[in-house]
């Protein structure tokens, strides 16, 4: 298993950015709905408060649903009190940016920008659906690290200009 994250899924890859305001609990009760829902979160990533650039805390979570359901899900989180706002993502949104360091490669992908560190390492980064698609294909390069999100700037939730 390459990325962690199955490609097989019938439905398609959904990106939610939560901004959180500082309560206990707060990322809990955001779990809580996509456990009450039946929905997996194929990957849950936290900024802590201190470490946002708006200084709140922000999550983004990626998952497998219908645009309904995701819809639903997006709908229902802006209504905890323990969440500023929730924007639903598309993972192919230019504004969301994957990476992982990988052993060094020259294989070509289209849409995946790869950066030598040294000899041996590479930072491979794209948007979320072309990384996934190339981190679970029989081509996929050797992982190094984690996989990690980011999204660029959206209202609230990343750095604004």
């Amino acid at each position: 298993m390459n990325s962690g994250i199955a490609p097989s899924k019938a439905f398609p890859l959904h990106v939610i950015a939560v901004g959180l305001h500082d309560h206990p609990g707060a990322a809990h009760s955001v779990a809580d709905v996509f456990s009450a829902r039946g929905l997996q979160m194929e990957a849950f990533q936290g900024t802590s408060d201190s470490l946002s650039a708006d200084g709140h805390a922000a999550l983004l979570i990626l998952f497998y649903a219908s645009l309904e359901r995701a819809s639903l899900v997006t709908r229902v989180l802006k209504r905890l009190s323990s969440v500023r706002c929730a924007e639903l993502l598309a993972a192919n949104d230019p504004r969301l940016v994957q990476s992982v360091l990988i052993a060094t490669t020259n294989t070509v992908q289209p849409d995946i920008k790869i950066v030598a560190l040294d000899q041996q390492t590479a930072l491979a980064t794209g948007s979320p659906s072309s990384m996934q698609a190339w981190l679970t294909s029989d081509n996929a390069p050797k992982r190094l690290g984690g996989v990690r999100l980011d999204v660029l700037a959206t209202q609230g939730l990343g750095p604004t200009q």
